[in-house]
């Protein structure tokens, strides 16, 4: 993988041929190294060179999740493409990457392949349409007498051909046919099991990381933040590190204190020396238990954005002369991708460059131009792979300081990174959340369901354009109204925010809202002496695609036999924004008083599969995730600050903890939908409900295990 810049001539050329036609097209920024060789041929998301080399320039952050290599697959079935000759960049900010759906740069909400999918299919053909008239010119027929074969044109009379790449230059010249004149190559790719492409480097260790940018005359940088969202450094001992050996300088932050070294290590050894005293906030008291008090009372107490509404749910409520209710809890959860926040800038008077796993690089430029006093276009941003993202590189906070850090030593490059502390204290962390769930119970029938939940907000802060749009923050209601049918039900959102910060979280909402629903779902099944898969399934005959998933993980787990002696089963279904539907199964057991989750089931419909092997392993990615958070996750507050700091205190699923998986794909047809966080939600209830099942304990708290003893 290169770095990316832009190409004024092949901009220019591009984007004339786009308007002249009306295409679709748009030109993509070319890689480092100058203006595109006129050998080469360059054309919507993607580049042919001479060579026979064909590079598909991704828009989406690759953080691990193989958009990638989908969106390669996708385009490269158009094209008819031969996979051996692929590879892939990634690109920094341009309109012509902005994500449709979203109206921004953005890799989030699992819309990577959903929101491209039919864009690189049809860059694809018209590259191919292209390459056959070139050929067709040359052999002095019509592009109809020609037909491609793995990168290849092929005279359909016989006895010619051409390679891609020796037609790349005279494909150049040619003018860009519109989207309806172009038909793809049958399918090849797209349902099959092929090597992604960011593997190799992976394994190798030749893949760049903002982690492993390395240049002349840089300088590393470490950040000393404050342990109280919202403090300030009052004082600190500038002098004691200025004396240690390979510190360059110590720079005052807008939330913290940076040293400046030689190495890293050097700057991070100083911190003990800093000696930084904070100044006093309005949060300094505050705990778990204020943050819980607050979200409760605001839940009874402030007037609610209604989500959704059916039938005549007030008036049930009103006249009823008994109502079910419980209510349900989740904490603060952290991000930690394996990579820390990691970044690189480099600022003179005129321009900024940044390295960064950005899933908002046009945020990013934004952040770095407006601090700067600089036009956006002076700023550059060069993408590099993230390790993990799940949200958290959407943020622009340490962009912010790296360029920060850099502006005080202008012409030379500084990598800043943070020690895994700062970064578990230091989070845009998902919201912490309640839940009070009621249902109007009558002759074993719900007659009525309600659901009201309070929690942080998340789009004010980060999308205020969005949320100017809207009269509820979606990304933290996400899933707050229930999927099931019942004929008078409504569900509202509470802002209720604290001094935290909250920010997107794989799933965000959806892992609050359905644990909550889900758990409750299971409670009225019991209350009203149904079995729990036949209680969700009479609910859920209004929504077909949701009851064939339903169905279909029935059999897959053999329910009700399925569970055995020592040995319980439980249910949840899900189908958040922009993801796919997904219905779920967990089996557990108590092995010498401690949970064991032993099987997770799942049914994922997210209309169609475009890379089965990346497809499953997000739906298990997100589900081990998800495990974690509803085994051990929790951000704990005390005196206004976060008690946890690293992976000692802040628990992961391990490998000997780590489930059999049995996942199944449904391809209904529907709108395609995404594939990163579908898998998460209905983890936590599955087990939870397992749990009731074998024990008869209910879990209404998360985490499980700080409820278990």
């Amino acid at each position: 993988m290169s770095f990316i810049s832009s190409s004024r001539r092949s901009f220019l050329k591009a984007s004339a041929a786009v308007i002249a036609s009306n295409a679709f097209v748009l030109p993509f920024a070319h890689a480092a190294g100058g203006p595109a060789s006129a050998n080469s041929f360059e054309q919507g998301y993607l580049r042919i060179v001479q060579a026979g080399t064909i590079t598909v320039v991704s828009p989406v952050a690759e953080v691990g999740q193989g958009t990638t290599t989908t969106l390669a697959m996708i385009l490269g079935d158009a094209l008819d493409a031969d996979w051996s000759t692929i590879e892939f960049e990634l690109v920094g900010v341009g309109p012509q990457f902005v994500k449709p759906t979203y109206g921004m740069q953005l890799t989030g909400a699992s819309t990577g392949v959903s929101g491209f999918h039919d864009t690189f299919r049809r860059s694809g053909a018209t590259a191919r349409a292209m390459l056959m008239g070139a050929a067709a010119k040359r052999w002095s027929v019509t592009p109809d007498e020609c037909e491609t074969a793995a990168g290849r044109v092929v005279l359909k009379s016989g006895g010619k051909s051409l390679s891609y790449g020796e037609l790349a230059a005279a494909a150049s010249t040619l003018a860009v046919p519109s989207p309806e004149s172009v038909e793809g190559a049958a399918s090849r790719f797209v349902g099959k099991r092929v090597a992604r492409l960011d593997i190799p480097s992976k394994v190798n260790g030749s893949a760049k990381y903002a982690i492993d940018v390395r240049m002349p005359d840089l300088l590393y940088a470490t950040a000393v933040m404050a342990p109280v969202f919202g403090a300030k450094p009052a004082k600190y001992d500038r002098a004691k590190v200025m004396g240690r050996n390979g510190v360059h300088s110590v720079l005052e932050l807008q939330d913290g204190v940076a040293i400046v070294a030689n190495r890293w290590w050097t700057a991070h050894s100083a911190v003990d020396d800093l000696n930084v005293e904070w100044t006093a906030t309005g949060n300094d008291k505050t705990s778990d238990e204020t943050i819980s008090a607050q979200l409760w009372r605001d839940l009874k107490e402030q007037k609610p954005f209604l989500a959704n509404k059916a039938g005549k749910p007030d008036e049930i409520f009103t006249g009823a002369k008994s109502v079910m209710t419980r209510g349900y809890e989740v904490p603060f959860l952290a991000h930690t991708t394996m990579e820390p926040m990691a970044c690189v800038a480099k600022v003179d008077a005129s321009s900024c460059e940044v390295w960064f796993a950005s899933q908002r690089p046009d945020h990013a430029r934004e952040v770095a131009a407006k601090y700067l006093g600089l036009p956006e276009t002076a700023v550059t941003v060069h993408p590099t792979l993230g390790g993990g993202g799940f949200g958290r590189r959407q943020e622009s906070d340490v962009v912010l300081q790296a360029v920060t850090i850099a502006k005080s030593v202008p012409g030379r490059p500084v990598k800043l990174l943070w020690p895994r502390e700062e970064d578990v204290q230091h989070d845009f962390y998902r919201p912490a959340g309640v839940s009070e769930l009621s249902a109007v119970i009558s002759g074993g029938q719900v007659e009525a369901l309600r659901h009201r939940q309070a929690s942080p907000s998340v789009l004010p802060r980060a999308f205020p354009a969005v949320f100017s749009l809207v009269p509820y923050d979606l990304s933290v209601a996400d899933g707050v109204y229930p999927i099931y049918g019942f004929p008078n039900q409504d569900a509202t959102w509470v802002r209720s925010d604290t001094h935290v910060p909250a920010g997107m979280w794989r799933t965000v909402g959806a892992s609050q809202n359905i644990f909550a629903i889900e758990s409750f779902i299971d409670e009225l099944a019991a209350e009203t002496g149904q079995d729990a898969f036949a209680f969700r399934r009479e609910h859920l005959k209004h929504d077909a695609r949701a009851l064939a998933a339903f169905d279909r993980l029935g059999e897959l787990c053999d329910w009700p036999s399925v569970s055995s002696k020592g040995r319980a089963v439980g249910l949840a279904i899900s189908h958040k924004n922009d993801d796919c539907l997904v219905a779920q199964a967990a089996e557990i057991s108590m092995d010498k008083g401690k949970l064991r989750v032993r099987k997770i089931w799942s049914v994922a419909d997210s209309g169609k599969v475009f890379a089965p092997d990346i497809a499953r392993g997000q739906i298990e990615g997100a589900a081990i995730w998800a495990l974690t958070a509803a085994l051990y996750g929790k951000i704990t507050i005390a005196d206004g600050r976060v008690q946890e700091s690293n992976f000692d205190g802040y628990q992961m699923v391990r490998l000997d903890e780590t489930p059999e998986f049995v996942t199944e794909f449904i391809e209904s047809g529907a709108k395609v939908e995404g594939m990163g966080e579908g898998g998460g939600p209905g983890v936590a209830p599955a087990v939870c409900n397992a749990l009731f099942k074998l024990t008869g304990k209910r879990i209404r708290r998360l985490p499980i295990m700080s409820q278990l003893g």
